[in-house]
């Protein structure tokens, strides 16, 4: 069969190199030097209680979202109703790469004066930051890449949140936050900064990063069992310099 054959050379020189003047990074066609075996294999050939099957893939997952019509490509967007991404998860560094921060401002427990201006600062370990793609047109549109040193090109996000209390013991909501900032410049000294222009009003929050990529997915990093890549701290805005555990709600989130 002519097809087979034109099909079978294809594979044979990398993943349609001919039609592409020998670029695999743009060929449609899967080169079978990158193909993951062990994605066929569901975790299950002994059962194991605790443990669920993977899903399985003999061709990397390529067209896994033509599983679920219903949902958009992602293509770049910021698409809230749901969508699915087709890119890779990509390059991922060593275990003496991982990424980690720390707030320095506020820290831990502080109580800082409401409605004053104030500058957030976090050092930051294992990220060439400063890297920051264009958000609304190139969101999760890329793998996560390295650098020459092996430490993962990105940067970072800072998220403060409304409590009400600083003992609240309740699940936040995501959609609802005091102040965000994607944090697209390079770090100083091995510290990043932003500055709340307008502060908070009074109450307790919860203050955390999100360490990320260049196309602003969350870090990935090898192993399962790790620290954790990013911090979150605790803190009062109080006129009385007291900390906040009265339930007392502050505006803005």
């Amino acid at each position: 069969n002519k097809n087979n054959k034109n099909s079978a050379g294809a594979a044979k020189n990398g993943g349609g190199k001919n039609a592409n003047n020998g670029d695999p990074q743009k060929s449609l066609t899967l080169d079978p030097k990158v193909v993951a075996t062990g994605f066929a294999n569901n975790g299950q050939d002994v059962p194991t209680a605790g443990q669920v099957a993977s899903l399985t893939s003999t061709n990397n997952f390529i067209n896994f979202c033509l599983t679920v019509p219903n949902l958009p490509i992602t293509n770049g967007q910021q698409i809230q109703s749901g969508s699915c991404n087709p890119s890779p998860i990509g390059a991922i560094p060593s275990v003496d790469k991982m990424p980690s921060s720390k707030f320095t401002n506020p820290k831990n427990g502080d109580t800082i004066q409401p409605n004053q201006a104030f500058t957030i600062s976090m050092a930051i370990q294992n990220i060439d930051t400063g890297h920051f793609v264009n958000a609304q047109q190139n969101y999760f549109a890329a793998p996560q890449q390295l650098n020459s040193g092996g430490t993962i090109i990105g940067h970072s996000h800072v998220v403060v949140e409304q409590l009400q209390a600083l003992d609240q013991t309740t699940p936040t909501n995501p959609k609802n936050f005091a102040f965000f900032k994607g944090l697209n410049a390079a770090a100083q000294g091995g510290v990043l900064t932003a500055d709340v222009v307008a502060g908070l009003p009074a109450g307790a929050y919860r203050l955390c990063s999100i360490n990320a990529a260049a196309n602003h997915q969350p870090a990935i990093v090898p192993v399962a069992q790790h620290g954790s890549l990013d911090d979150c701290v605790y803190f009062t805005a109080s006129a009385n310099g007291k900390a906040n555990n009265n339930g007392g709600k502050a505006g803005g989130g």
